[in-house]
């Protein structure tokens, strides 16, 4: 026997507090505006969207505890937020409570009846421009590059060539001199040695910042990195880490000397921190934001684990990208504690590029947990447990350095959270 429209109606209740609605009303159609002019007898109806769905309700609460479940539903209405609204006719639906009247009679006795009106709780959306956090890297770096350039000229302007020790030189920019050996190979190899070094900044000061001009205007992340590194997540969080340790190593320089060899030395430190700073935000702004997270709803199957060679998008792993971004935020502030005011500017512009990047890429990636494994277990097993996919055991391996994986012990480890 098929249903009557009776039985497809709904018990109606607002929140979990139930009552009877003998009566309710809601708009519908398109709301508009009506344009009439002088003189002409056709008007124009200019439609402007559906109308919004705004439901006024008559709602009866009888029985002999009206009053309890009078008081519940008055607190329900009154609650801000939004609540599930029980329709007999249209169904459920999200609601924000509005305006209302409570009325008694005392020929109807047993009874509160309510007129309410319910809004779609529908939320706000702000318009938003989209922002590529990924430029806005590429952008803070160049301006920054063009500061340490003026603040090393300016520097250097100032030192006195003539009172400029060789050994003095080569005792407080021996650590800068390694940093352009690790970081900078290209450069380096202008110089014979640390000597060659100081005695090409005591003759033409301004080759060192011609050198790495002409670095940066053929640098390319892949070149640094190697051919396919550059989309690795891994491989691009451990250079930049890298970087951001030897920021911080060179922030300053010994003060022991004359004047103008600590001037010198420190302009020198400088340039070379920034080139660093430029350098490290380029290799960032490469770092792409994940669009597809490893997730274990689309794990494949058992068969094709066991046959065949499955491939997938690596996705940063959310904790190491935090960890560089803390890292770097750390080192470039207190690179700009000793800026010049312009200076400190193109610094902290640049911090701000890439914290906000780096959170946008960690936002993307997967989070870590840590688990124990109840016994010694392999990394496979451990893998397909956690993800239904043993071909990830690589992932579980790499990330806790195990000695072997076919022996995983009973310990701590850190795993992906998907």
């Amino acid at each position: 026997m098929d249903q009557t429209w009776r039985d497809q109606m709904l018990p109606a209740s607002f929140r979990g507090i139930s009552f009877l609605i003998p009566q309710a009303s809601v708009p519908i159609g398109m709301k508009g505006q009506l344009h009439e002019f002088p003189q002409r007898d056709e008007p124009y109806f200019e439609q402007l969207g559906k109308q919004s769905q705004v439901h006024r309700l008559v709602c009866w609460i009888i029985g002999d505890d009206c009053f309890e479940r009078r008081d519940k539903f008055m607190e329900a209405i009154q609650t801000p937020g939004p609540g599930e609204l029980v329709h007999p006719w249209l169904g459920r639906m999200q609601v924000k409570a509005g305006e209302g009247e409570l009325t008694h009679d005392f020929k109807s006795g047993g009874m509160a009846a309510f007129e309410v009106t319910f809004y779609p709780d529908t939320p706000l959306k702000f318009p938003t421009a989209k922002v590529n956090s990924q430029q806005q890297v590429v952008k803070a770096s160049d301006s920054l590059w063009d500061s340490a350039l003026s603040r090393y000229k300016s520097a250097m302007a100032t030192v006195d060539q003539a009172r400029l020790g060789l050994a003095r030189l080569r005792n407080t920019l021996s650590g800068v001199y390694t940093v352009i050996q690790q970081q900078f190979s290209t450069i380096v190899g202008v110089f014979t040695n640390l000597t060659g070094f100081v005695q090409s900044l005591m003759n033409a000061p301004d080759s060192l910042s011609s050198l790495f001009s002409s670095y940066f205007s053929e640098f390319s992340v892949d070149d640094y990195l190697g051919e396919g590194s550059s989309s690795s997540y891994s491989d691009t969080v451990a250079t930049a880490t890298q970087h951001s340790e030897a920021v911080s190593s060179i922030n300053t320089v010994s003060q022991v000397g004359g004047v103008d060899a600590v001037a010198a030395s420190q302009a020198t430190a400088n340039l070379v921190q920034d080139a660093l700073l430029v350098q490290v935000a380029m290799i960032i702004s490469e770092m792409p934001i994940a669009s597809q997270p490893v997730s274990t709803s689309t794990a494949p199957s058992v068969e094709q684990q066991a046959v065949l060679p499955i491939v997938r998008p690596e996705v940063p792993v959310a904790d190491d990208v935090i960890d560089l971004r803390d890292n770097l935020d750390e080192a470039i502030f207190q690179a700009s504690l000793k800026a010049d005011p312009v200076h400190y500017m193109a610094l902290n512009t640049l911090r701000q590029a890439i914290v906000k990047h780096l959170t946008a890429v960690a936002e993307s990636g997967v989070r870590l947990v840590d688990i124990t494994p109840p016994v010694t277990l392999s990394a496979l097993v451990i893998a397909y447990r956690r993800f239904g996919d043993a071909t990830r055991e690589t992932e579980v391996v790499q990330r806790n350095r195990l000695r072997h994986p076919g022996f995983v012990p009973p310990r701590p480890i850190k795993i992906a959270q998907r």
